[in-house]
Formats: structure tokens, sequence, C-alpha cells
């Protein structure tokens, strides 16, 4: 097989819709990216002597050939657009994107360090990040990460970013090593994070399995199975009953979860082990969360907006990466059945609200 057309160090149209022969229109209030990724270098090169053997990205260990060779060329081409500021700001311009929260790189979360490692990793993320929108003020706000191994540790830095750094939320994984994020030990940090009303994006690390290793399933399949897997144990396991005010933001459009929420209540139904924690459908805790509209097709979109709500779904781009969608604008502009107060939330207002942004601080 050959390459693909599109150059690799070029962020093009996705091939998951017919795009408009025109530039899109856009909303006249402020457009928000919630899911927009920033590379410290530091981080890097500071964790690098304290990683396991097996390396930090385990899903590139299980993929193929292949799949690694296109994965280092992407990577290789987009250095600047993971690592500069001022580039991102270019690349917003071009999406009519306002605002973007800015978030690491997923694998720099760097949970399989010990814990005095991981704190020392994501304070050096976490200080980069903020020197990065330092550069631009009035364009980028800070969701921070989290030391997660050691959960007072995380509420200490959870507290850092809030409180010193001036962030609007943090990243997290989907779970931390052997740990799902309904774990008991994680309770006071949901405590914390609905007390200080934190956005909490939830990111997947990927579902490693050696079924992965072709076509970049790692990353297609991978990815949403290990946030469906999340999403399903906050709400069993009693997370979103306990947390009533807890505010978690789901990547890719809630993955799986989002389209199959009727096996969950059906399961509620005919087992009594899925009750022992909770007392409502499972779907009734599912439309708590909120979702991007990296969904690519505008008619999955528009299912996201009829099972959700036009008030819990936000603009995620996942800029630089190659999975992303960098017309994500065009994307609500093509949905079927929005008004245009709709499309104002899904596109800046929802994000407002969830980040607590006071809008008259950004340029638009």
């Amino acid at each position: 097989m050959t390459s693909p057309d599109i150059p690799l160090d070029q962020f093009g149209p996705t091939a998951a819709r017919t795009h408009m022969d025109h530039k899109p229109p856009r909303p006249e209030t402020l457009t928000v990216d919630m899911h927009s990724h920033m590379r410290i270098t530091a981080t890097d090169e500071f964790v690098k002597p304290h990683l396991p053997p097996e390396g930090a990205v385990t899903a590139y260990r299980v993929s193929n050939e292949r799949s690694r060779e296109i994965y280092n060329q992407i990577h290789a081409c987009r250095v600047t657009e993971w690592t500069d500021a001022s580039t991102r700001i270019a690349a917003m311009d071009e999406m009519d994107i306002d605002v973007t929260a800015l978030s690491c790189l997923p694998p720099q979360m760097y949970y399989m360090v010990d814990a005095d490692v991981g704190v020392e990793a994501s304070r050096i993320t976490n200080d980069g990040l903020a020197d990065k929108i330092a550069e631009h003020p009035d364009r980028l706000v800070g969701l921070g990460t989290l030391p997660m191994q050691d959960t007072a540790f995380a509420i200490a830095e959870l507290e850092r970013c809030m409180n010193d750094l001036g962030f609007h939320g943090v990243q997290i994984g989907a779970r931390v090593g052997d740990d799902e994020l309904s774990a008991e030990r994680f309770e006071p940090l949901w405590s914390r994070c609905e007390e200080l009303d934190v956005a909490v994006f939830v990111h997947p690390s990927s579902f490693v399995s050696p079924r992965f290793s072709r076509h970049h399933f790692a990353n297609v399949i991978g990815n949403p199975l290990d946030t469906t897997v999340a999403v399903h144990f906050l709400i069993f396991d009693g997370v979103m009953e306990r947390h009533p005010k807890i505010k978690f933001y789901l990547s890719h459009g809630g993955a799986f979860a989002a389209a199959y929420s009727g096996r969950m209540d059906h399961a509620f139904g005919v087992r009594p082990d899925c009750r022992d924690h909770i007392d409502q459908l499972p779907s009734t805790y599912l439309k708590r969360f909120y979702v991007d509209c990296l969904v690519f097709d505008p008619d999955q979109l528009e299912y996201l907006v009829k099972k959700f709500g036009a008030d819990h779904v936000v603009l995620g781009t996942d800029y630089p990466a190659d999975m992303g969608d960098c017309r994500p604008v065009e994307l609500v502009y093509q949905t079927n059945g929005l008004s245009e107060a709709d499309r104002e939330k899904i596109c800046g207002l929802n994000a407002v609200k969830l980040l607590n942004l006071d809008v008259s601080r950004f340029s638009h």
C-alpha cells in the first residue's frame, strides 16, 4: 500500500464526512476547544531515567512494525505543533477557535513511575503548560495533570493548579495502573474536585491488547474502549451517585458508552449485582457527563446532542494528533436539528460554564 495523499505534516480534512466547499459560518459567541494537547519536553527529559523497562507508551509497544513506522513519521513531522504556542495560535485562527484548553500529551501523565517521581513530573508539566499559557493568556487556559499514583499528592497538585497556576481544570487517565477511577482511594480527590468546582477531563491511554497491533487499532478501538470501561466503573461503582456535582468531561464523543447505554440499563434491570451501588438507571448518570464532538460524522453528533442534550456537548479537536478533527466548527454547522443557540453552546458557551471562564478576559 502507498502512503496517503495528504502529507503527514499537513492538517487536512477528515475522510469521515463530506466537507463544505466554502468557509463554514461560526457563532458570534466565544468558541472554545476543550481537547487539545501540548507536549512539555522538560518532563520527558526528567522522567526518562525513571521509566520502567517496558517504556512509557504500552500501546506503541504492541503495534506492528508498519504502525510504529507511521507513528514515528507523524510525530517527527509535528514537533513544532506539539510544542510551540505561537504555532498553536495560528492553527486556532485557521480553525475559528478563540480559546483552547491545553492539556499535556496523555503519555506525559506518567502514572507508571514512583509517586515521588510522579509528583515532580506533574509539577514540571504543569509549570510548562503555565509558561505556554503566559505567552498568550487571552487565547489559552490550562488543564493540569496530577500524580494519581498517590491521592494525597494528587489533591495537593490539584490545589496548586487551581490556586497558584490559575488553571481551569485537570486531565486524568481513564485508569491509573491497576486502579479504576472508582477505586476507594480516589474518593477524597473526587470530593475535593466537587468542592473546587473543577472540570475533570478523562482521557484514555489505550486499552492494550495484541489483537490491536494492526491498523492503528490500539488507538482506533483501544482509546475509546479505555474510556468506555472507565465510564462504566464510575457509574456502576457509585462515584456518580456519591458525587452528584462532579464535572467529568469525556473525550472522543463519550466513547462507546454513549452509543450503547441501553445495554447498561438492561443489565441494571436483570442483574442484582448491577444495582449494588446505584439506585437509578445507569443512563441517568451517563447523561451527567460532558462529551466532546470529536465524532467526525454529523449523524453521530446529532445523536450525541439527542442523548446528552445540547448543554453537555463541547468542541474538541485533539489537535495536533492525526486522529483529530481540525474543522470542528464546520461539523457543528453540518449537523441537523441544531438551533443557533445550540451551536453557540456546543462551540463555546458550554465550555465557558464547565471551565468557569470569564469571557471578558479573552480575545474574540
